[in-house]
């Protein structure tokens, strides 16, 4: 497996602390925004590709296909804007050599007033077929990521079987965070291994990074769970540094944590 951390663009913009402490830990890749690097200019992109080269941590994973104001599945949204904005951000994804890319989105893909969880739901798959299409030419996957903040997928069977109704480029991805938020279990995944594209994990309850905490049985489960479906993909820390924390120390701790469970 690959392990991963998720990245705020502007902590790679100035190469600042935390930048500097998953390069330090020896992660394998970050995770980052895309829509956040279209707004950048071509010296600024161009900076980023360097620093990440520079760092030996290629953005293998990314997040963000569009802006969390752009409708998804509300009546007034615009296919043809979601589709030409989808373009360049999966385009920003191949040229910086992704392979996954997550689909979150929960503000934007909740049922709308005056709107039912059916047709909200073939609106989010017209988006996701949109997308298949778009990631089987560049050799993308997306990830569709359960949520607990949102009332539209809420759970990794749910995930998977939106997948299976929008495309071979399309999966799912198991939180850690949003699933025992929700008092969800990782076997979840065990319902359809065929569609884990990608995994994400902080501290249940504070998602805070993963320590060597009294949640051990839970990151040993979630392994076993991993290794039992058969999953050598990624999976990428998304998690906060608990407040007066030794950055370094708690970067590099939860990367032990997570080599430890999962290989």
């Amino acid at each position: 497996m690959r392990f991963g951390y998720c990245l705020d663009l502007s902590h790679i913009l100035r190469g600042d602390e935390i930048f500097q402490a998953v390069r330090a830990a020896g992660y394998d890749y970050i995770e980052t925004q895309l829509t956040k690097l279209l707004a950048l200019s071509p010296a600024e992109y161009g900076g980023v590709k360097r620093r990440l080269a520079g760092a030996g941590l290629p953005c293998s994973a990314a997040m963000m296909i569009f802006p969390y104001d752009m409708p998804l599945v509300s009546e007034d949204r615009d296919l043809g804007a979601l589709e030409e904005h989808a373009k360049r951000t999966l385009d920003v994804a191949a040229d910086l050599g992704c392979e996954t890319v997550v689909f979150g989105h929960g503000g934007t893909r909740r049922v709308p007033a005056g709107m039912d969880y059916e047709t909200t739901h073939a609106r989010l798959i017209d988006v996701l077929r949109m997308l298949d299409g778009m990631a089987a030419g560049l050799g993308l996957k997306i990830a569709v990521e359960p949520l607990c903040d949102t009332d539209m997928i809420v759970s990794y069977p749910e995930a998977a079987a939106l997948a299976r109704d929008c495309g071979p480029s399309v999966g799912a991805l198991f939180d850690l965070y949003h699933g025992a938020a929700l008092g969800q279990s990782p076997m979840d995944i065990t319902l359809a291994p065929e569609r884990l594209f990608h995994l994400h994990i902080a501290c249940p309850g504070s998602r805070h990074l993963p320590a060597e905490t009294g949640d051990g049985a839970l990151y040993g489960a979630f392994a076993a769970t991993a290794r039992q479906c058969g999953y050598d993909g990624k999976l990428s820390v998304e998690a906060g540094v608990p407040e007066g924390a030794d950055v370094f120390a708690a970067v590099a701790g939860a990367l032990g944590v997570v080599r430890g469970q999962f290989t």
